[in-house]
């Protein structure tokens, strides 16, 4: 009896594994979506000092940001540890298509990680054609566009007539955003991402005298 008992935990232990390693990023704990739309899907991840992510699998466009300074080690599905520094302001894209990631991130670190997957669920013009901010470009592809803007660029004027936008403050004091039309104003805190309407109309400010680094994406 025992013997049995012993047997069926070690398959249930693969079972659920198995089950594990098949979910998509949106329904691991760690990655909560807090922003759904047609366009985005926002999964702002904590993960606590010392804790582990289930494994997980990134399949759609994603773009990532990372909002810490944290000590970090992640394993791909079959392959050994890879550690990894977390910085703040560190951006980057990956299609995972057709190059599907199956992986765990572990924080081994003694403060926090804090860190941003986006993913890319739709399009939202590829018809028309619009000249690039006047931002510092990140990166540019087939889907997102990424500039960084610093606190010399915040009194360049009113942008309108874009794309759907994710703004997020990595670092500094508060930024606001004002819409032109209603005149509402909103603060975004550094951590906090807004996400901004496309065909909207507005402009950014700051208060306080601190370097800022915020990233804006752009959806194509």
């Amino acid at each position: 009896m025992r013997n049995r008992i012993v047997a069926l935990s070690i398959t249930t232990f693969f079972f659920l594994t198995a089950v594990t390693a098949q979910v998509q990023v949106s329904e691991e704990p760690r990655h909560v979506p807090v922003l759904v739309n047609n366009y985005i899907r926002l999964l702002d991840v904590w993960l606590p000092p010392g804790d582990t992510t289930w494994f997980h699998m990134h399949s759609t466009p994603s773009v990532f940001l990372h909002f810490t300074t944290t000590a970090i080690a992640s394993e791909a599905e079959g392959e050994d540890w890879v550690s990894e520094q977390s910085v703040p302001g560190k951006v980057w894209y990956r299609s995972f298509t057709p190059d599907t990631l199956i992986h765990r991130v572990a924080n081994v670190d003694s403060t926090p990680f804090h860190v941003n997957d986006i993913e890319i669920l739709s399009y939202y013009d590829t018809l028309t054609y619009r000249r690039k901010l006047y931002f510092p470009l990140l990166f540019e592809n087939e889907r997102v566009t990424a500039y960084s803007l610093t606190r010399k660029y915040y009194a360049t004027g009113i942008v309108k007539d874009r794309g759907p936008i994710i703004a997020e403050l990595v670092s500094g004091d508060k930024v606001y955003y004002t819409n032109t039309v209603t005149n509402q104003k909103t603060e975004i805190r550094a951590g906090e991402y807004l996400y901004i309407d496309p065909g909207s109309s507005f402009y950014f400010s700051f208060k306080g005298n601190q370097p800022v680094n915020m990233i804006l994406f752009e959806i194509k």
